[in-house]
């Protein structure tokens, strides 16, 4: 059975894979690439300790969700998300890059489907946008490249 606390701890994961990513690619940049990856770093660090809270607070009253109506969320995690940035990240700056676009957009899908089961939509639905302008942001760095 799949409670929201296992959502919220799929959620979790997703942060913190983001964060040793941009950890690692701010390591490897300078000027304002440095400072962006930094940025995002620390953005990812924030929602994990978001989702860490959300989580706590959810065992408190667990629920017990539809085990089919929410099980392709993790599916969905562990084959589009996981695998994405769990990769080491790769020299290229436009291949490090275009990952995480992809991981920031696939991540933006999976929060928008747990809002659906989960009991703070308001705090979900911050991560959502911090997350889409982390999109953007990294689109224009894949733009400035060209």
């Amino acid at each position: 059975m799949i409670g929201i606390e296992d959502l919220l701890g799929v959620a979790l994961k997703i942060e913190s894979s983001g964060y040793q990513f941009y950890t690692e690619l701010a390591k490897r940049s300078k000027g304002e690439n440095k400072k962006l990856f930094s940025s995002l770093a620390e953005q990812e660090r924030d929602h994990m300790k978001i989702f860490e809270k959300l989580i706590s607070a959810s065992k408190e009253k667990s629920e017990i969700l539809n085990e089919e109506a929410v099980g392709y969320l993790k599916v969905y995690a562990e084959t589009s998300i996981f695998p994405e940035i769990e990769k080491s990240v790769p020299e290229n700056m436009r291949e490090a890059l275009e990952i995480a676009l992809d991981v920031e957009k696939d991540s933006v899908i999976f929060y928008e489907e747990l809002l659906k089961y989960a009991p703070e939509t308001s705090t979900i639905q911050k991560i959502i946008e911090e997350e889409k302008r982390h999109f953007k942001d990294i689109l224009k760095m894949i733009e400035s490249l060209n």
